[in-house]
């Protein structure tokens, strides 16, 4: 008799559990020993694998502790940083919330009252010029301004992208 037919055979006859009285299939049943089976290469491979699974997650740990890390790190730069800015902005008294970092075509734009839902002014705030390219934009901007060439526009985009303006 070949191995498949004898398994197909385990299929076909049902025993009773001793201890509960629930019928079985005998290919269903688990056999065990008074002793451990003797080790298999699967056994060896097995315990690689589970090896392999904890340093993975021993890594992942560790990963994650770093990432907490370098966010921590960055946090406290980003404070280190700001303190060197805050009294400039404390004496303008302005509200770092009210605030919004653009580089270009300035640095900031301050929203005033923002924080609180009630915008009162916008306000333009942007280094000493460095080169004759970025005084003639900040003069263009200040005339822009002055000569009231400018509108405003509210626009707001939900959750699904579209564009909503009022």
């Amino acid at each position: 008799m070949d191995a498949v037919g004898l398994f197909q055979d385990f299929q076909r006859l049902y025993g009773f559990c001793p201890c509960c009285g629930e019928l079985f299939r005998l290919s269903d049943a688990q056999l065990f020993y008074q002793k451990a089976p003797p080790r298999t290469p699967w056994d060896d491979l097995n315990d690689e694998r589970a090896q392999l699974e904890r340093i993975a997650e021993r890594l992942a740990r560790e990963a994650e502790r770093l990432r907490e890390q370098a966010t921590e790190a960055g946090r406290k730069e980003r404070e280190r940083r700001l303190n060197g800015l805050t009294s400039f902005f404390r004496r303008q008294r302005i509200v770092l919330n009210d605030m919004k970092l653009l580089f270009h075509p300035v640095d900031y734009v301050v929203f005033r009252g923002l924080g609180r839902r009630a915008c009162t002014a916008v306000e333009f705030l942007d280094c000493e010029p460095t080169s004759r390219t970025h005084e003639r934009l900040q003069r263009s901007i200040e005339q822009t301004i002055n000569a009231g060439n400018y509108s405003w526009v509210t626009m707001r985009v939900d959750d699904r992208g579209r564009v909503r303006c009022s």
